[in-house]
């Protein structure tokens, strides 16, 4: 097939047409079938608002004055390239509508990587989005294990919770994966706002910490990395992103979804950050709900956060887990071969939670290398690559500004990724 001839609303890169092929209907339009707008709009507040507003206050405190201007810019950064994402995907749809536009893509995100750098891409993007869904599945099982033995103190061990946390997990894991999640995406969504509001009010409410020991902690540049890497992973919802556009109704408005999804994310995520951080300055904690004073509003959220984090560990381990099952060549449906990868799959998060108990360590880590590629450095590049292959015009600024993105995130992932690495080895506090 030859190269796309330019029309004029090709001319900017960020153009939302519909592309017209052989007099027939756009291949990059409504399809009559699966997620509308909303609901995509839910999944991507569902997926990346949760933990995101737990962490991101230390995060704040660990970049200093700067901590919240950072998290406007890295939302305005990612937002970009998860737009530019959604583009890549048109493009595979404007180039090859016979194969993508009616057929189910089960690896999309590699699928993009495939056709911007070849079949090497293709493994390399599908591995980084495994291991990041399993490192945010490990961070979801350490934060509900956190929060129920904050819930019980005293009753139990916290490392003991890990395992009957992983033991409740592990037959929910059997399960044929979701076929329609909205319902999961709509209460996730609904709960994190009600809580951050909560949460929000909790914390003006218990007013500003004071004492000799409460004070505005000095900025490193390893506590600089690892506030970066955290608001990072705030961010890092781009390994699902070429799914949920996949499963629209009208691929064309993912950028729509993307933009709302992030504006609501930002309602969420700055005024908690902001207050917390500005409160509880070195006392804040990792995760935020520590910080709240007992109650049952305090406990209310906690249940909610916990409840949203459950569900979403169940998410976000399934394409893990059907990955496994492809290579293994197991067969779809219900069988034993299935329980015993699902559950060594959950066994094995249960053991990386031992090793490292602290999900703080884990978020940063996973937030410092594999979501700063998937998130900020390969989207520039396909956009670039899957440009000139549809005979796409990209003008010269937003060369120069992908190029910089590029550069930029790859010197932030090496420091970023030194520090985590580091801080992993120097041990964590967890509850005990």
């Amino acid at each position: 097939m030859s190269a796309l001839q330019e029309t004029p609303d090709m001319k900017h890169p960020l153009a939302r047409n519909s592309v017209q092929t052989d007099g027939a209907k756009g291949v990059y339009s409504s399809t009559g079938k699966g997620m509308g707008l909303f609901a995509t709009t839910a999944f991507i507040i569902g997926e990346m608002a949760g933990g995101g507003i737990l962490a991101l206050p230390q995060g704040v405190i660990q970049t200093g004055f700067i901590g919240i201007l950072m998290i406007v810019v890295a939302a305005a950064v990612s937002g970009y390239t998860g737009v530019i994402l959604g583009d890549c995907w048109g493009f595979l749809l404007e180039k090859w509508p016979e194969q993508y536009a009616s057929t189910h893509i089960r690896h999309p995100y590699p699928t993009i990587g495939l056709h911007a750098s070849g079949r090497g891409m293709y493994h390399f993007v599908a591995f980084l989005v495994d291991v990041t869904l399993f490192g945010v599945s490990t961070v979801f099982l350490l934060l509900v294990s956190e929060n129920l033995s904050q819930f019980f103190p005293g009753h139990l061990n916290y490392r003991i919770w890990i395992i009957i946390v992983a033991a409740a997990l592990i037959p929910l894991t059997w399960l044929e994966s979701p076929k329609d999640a909205f319902l999961i995406a709509i209460f996730a969504s609904a709960f994190t706002a009600v809580a951050t509001i909560i949460v929000f009010g909790l914390i003006l409410s218990e007013g500003k910490s004071t004492g000799h020991d409460v004070y505005r902690p000095p900025v490193t540049f390893e506590s600089f990395c690892l506030g970066i890497a955290t608001i990072v992973f705030a961010f890092g919802g781009h390994a699902s992103f070429p799914t949920y556009q996949h499963d629209m109704k009208d691929t064309s408005k993912f950028w729509v979804a993307v933009m709302a999804g992030y504006l609501a994310i930002l309602v969420f995520y700055v005024p908690v950050s902001a207050v917390a951080s500005e409160f509880f300055l070195n006392q804040v904690s990792s995760n935020v709900l520590n910080n709240l004073n007992g109650g049952v509003w305090a406990k209310i959220v906690l249940w909610m956060f916990t409840f949203h984090i459950f569900c979403g560990f169940i998410l976000v381990v399934n394409p893990v887990a059907q990955d496994v099952e492809r290579l293994a060549d197991i067969p779809q449906g219900f069988g034993i071969r299935r329980i015993i990868v699902r559950t060594a799959l959950v066994l094995f998060s249960l053991g990386f939670a031992q090793a490292v108990p602290c999900f703080d360590k884990i978020l940063q880590l996973i937030g410092s290398s594999t979501v700063m590629l998937l998130s900020y450095i390969l989207p520039c590049w396909f956009y670039l690559r899957l440009s000139e292959t549809v005979g796409r015009f990209v003008p010269l600024h937003i060369r120069v500004l992908n190029y910089e993105i590029i550069v930029v995130s790859f010197l932030a992932m090496i420091a970023c990724t030194y520090s985590a690495v580091k801080g992993i080895i120097s041990g964590c506090h967890y509850p005990k």
